[in-house]
């Protein structure tokens, strides 16, 4: 599998489920990942865990990420995402949230390089498939761990290295540094490298091509509510720059288009979660709403949307 020249939407807790994966494939995205899965939670509970691992063909190629700090966990869960017919398996070794780095994964494996090859490597023999991994600059604000780790981790097999270059004390805040990229591109020219952060705004894509030499872009928090990003930087990485710079697009479809695929999106969640499904959207709905004349009222009214007629009832006075 080629992860070069792409544009990939990341994994996303709470969001990258089945129904808005889709919706970004079918508006540019390249290559989609599930939300993070914990591996000892699919190998304990497949039921369970196996929920968020519910995909559609039209998504090809499609990832699952995992999570957790055990090799042989890992080995098994990459096991059983590859019989489950995923295109790789993604390994998360950058989340910063404490309930993940508390057991020992997701960022606090960048403190133990040793153990992301050992991690990496079990992955590899036992998946069959692609194994990929997902990191930051490091674990601490001091010591940046990032070109240690990937040399582990290519050492051990891994396809491609996404690097999102914060440490885990910045959480999301802070500006990412697009220089470990460019950084970590250089240490490992031959091999590929996939930069996220930061990229927002019209322009933000090709500026990281060509400012890090990345062969990949993947883009999370800023397609939340915008799954029409990515064919908005599709085009952009297509044109060359002007003497004025980047050809400008409007960010978003005519309203028409974008209140369809908000009606869209909800039906769609409804038919696979009920109700459920209607509250999960109230935040997605909050999200589309950004930007927007009127938003913070439109979101003051997002706790009523509890079934089909009162989600479709504020998406057509809103949008």
């Amino acid at each position: 599998m080629d992860f070069r020249g792409k544009l990939i939407l990341a994994p996303l807790a709470g969001v990258t489920d089945t129904t808005f994966r889709r919706l970004c494939r079918e508006n540019g995205a390249d290559i989609v990942v599930t939300e993070m899965v914990s591996a000892k939670g699919l190998l304990c509970d497949p039921v369970r865990s196996g929920r968020y691992l519910a995909y559609e063909e039209a998504e090809r190629p499609v990832g699952a990420q995992l999570f957790g700090a055990d090799p042989g966990e890992i080995a098994e869960a990459a096991t059983e995402v590859a019989r489950r017919g995923f295109d790789f398996v993604d390994i998360n070794m950058g989340c910063p949230v404490r309930k993940v780095t508390g057991g020992g994964s997701g960022a606090a494996i960048l403190s133990n390089p040793r153990l992301a090859g050992e991690i990496a490597r079990a992955a590899v023999r036992a998946a069959g498939i692609p194994v990929t991994a997902k990191i930051r600059s490091g674990f601490g604000t001091e010591k940046e761990t990032y070109l240690a780790v990937a040399e582990e981790l290519f050492s051990a097999g891994i396809a491609a290295v996404t690097l999102h270059p914060r440490h885990r004390g910045q959480m999301f805040e802070g500006t990412a540094d697009w220089t470990h990229i460019a950084a970590l591109k250089r240490a490992f020219p031959g091999e590929t490298i996939i930069g996220n952060g930061d990229v927002r705004a019209p322009g933000d894509a090709a500026r990281m091509l060509s400012e890090t030499g990345c062969d990949s872009v993947m883009i999370g928090r800023a397609a939340m509510g915008n799954p029409w990003i990515f064919a908005l930087l599709t085009r952009e990485i297509a044109l060359p720059a002007g003497p004025a710079g980047p050809i400008p697009f409007a960010p978003f479809p005519i309203p028409e288009a974008r209140r369809a695929l908000i009606l869209r999106h909800g039906e769609e969640m409804f038919l696979r979660h009920g109700e459920h499904g209607m509250k999960e959207m109230r935040k997605h709905l909050a999200w589309y709403s950004r930007g927007i004349p009127g938003a913070a009222a439109f979101r003051a009214e997002l706790p009523k949307v509890a079934d089909p007629d009162s989600f479709r009832t504020v998406v057509g006075r809103f949008f």
